[in-house]
């Protein structure tokens, strides 16, 4: 089969040809017909990731056919039209990952070739209104999203939420689940192109972070605070987001690409009994759950570009440009 192999540090994928994997026990084979790329590919390609090895097929998100099935699991599901969820071992506890977790597409190969072996227990449903591009856009940020949002922080009717850096992945997915919750909802970014497509999806308030004045903008606009914030980036901006909180406010993160927090002044969490609450991924009852949310609302995902297999370095080169809105998504079928 095709697959886009990593061979070494601080290179991209190259596509190859490698054998056809076999499932084991409690393991199917999915003959994919569509994988999307996140940040952590990224991440991986350029050597920023713990546990990197070669060589290595990258890839969380993925959607595609049951083609085999190992020892222990039912003949029956093969032809089954699937998405994976890429959070592979949770373990028992809702609360957090258990020691054998693993993220597909590291160490376990992943989803950027013809076929994946992955744990039967992964397999969820294909949404009837999804295309195989569209369905494949969703695990990965779409679950982080989801426990950002609806498990760690909380949030129910009546809440104001603010999302960082939308036009990102799992930003994009918090942003929508928030706004088809009914919540009111703030974005941030630094680019007014992503600005003006978040307040057409229906955000109440959008405002650059490369103004000066946002956080007082805000702090107008939205005088009570925000209930539930969800962040990816970190950085010197993390402590203006500790100034936007509502008392009693969730503050969520899940990533730091922008670097370490700056120093937080302690009365603007203690004051207001606010919570600063990390995240990570979720578990197949979170992922069931945000399949489901989908499904009821008919949501679809954002799509940047759709690429082949053999434009590689296009879409790895999109990714890094920082300036998509939505998935970059490999169409296997092509």
């Amino acid at each position: 089969m095709r697959a886009l192999v990593l061979q070494g540090p601080d290179a991209l994928p190259q596509l190859t040809t490698v054998p056809v994997p076999v499932p084991g026990p409690g393991e199917v084979r999915v003959d994919l017909r569509a994988a999307a790329l996140n940040r952590r590919d990224l991440w991986i390609t350029r050597g920023q990731y713990p546990g990197i090895r070669f060589p290595s097929i990258l890839g969380s998100d993925g959607a595609g056919v049951v083609a085999a099935v190992g020892e222990g699991v039912d003949a029956a599901r093969v032809g089954a039209e699937v998405v994976i969820n890429p959070s592979i071992a949770w373990g028992d506890e809702e609360a957090f990952q258990g020691p054998a977790f693993e993220i597909l597409g590291l160490p376990r190969a992943g989803t950027l070739a013809e076929s994946v072996v992955v744990p039967a227990e992964n397999l969820f449903a294909r949404p009837a209104h999804l295309d195989w591009v569209q369905a494949a856009a969703w695990p990965l940020a779409g679950l982080t999203a989801w426990r950002a949002l609806m498990t760690r922080g909380a949030a129910r009717r009546g809440d104001r939420v603010l999302v960082t850096g939308v036009g990102g992945g799992a930003a994009s997915f918090a942003f929508q689940f928030a706004v088809a919750h009914g919540f009111e909802a703030a974005v941030t970014s630094g680019a007014e192109e992503k600005l003006a497509v978040a307040q057409a999806a229906g955000a109440t308030w959008a405002v650059s972070y490369r103004d000066p004045q946002w956080v007082k903008t805000l702090q107008r606009a939205v005088p009570g605070g925000f209930q539930v914030i969800v962040d990816s980036a970190g950085g010197p901006g993390f402590a203006d987001l500790v100034k936007l909180l509502a008392p009693g406010g969730r503050l969520v993160f899940f990533g730091g690409t922008a670097g370490a927090w700056p120093v937080i002044n302690p009365a603007h969490l203690f004051y207001k009994q606010a919570n600063v609450l990390g995240s990570t991924m979720g578990s197949p009852r979170e992922f069931a759950a945000m399949l489901d949310f989908v499904t009821a609302k008919a949501l679809l995902p954002a799509v940047d570009g759709v690429f082949g297999l053999d434009e590689a370095d296009a879409a790895f080169g999109r990714l890094a440009e920082g300036s998509q809105h939505g998935k970059v998504v490999f169409d296997l079928t092509r």
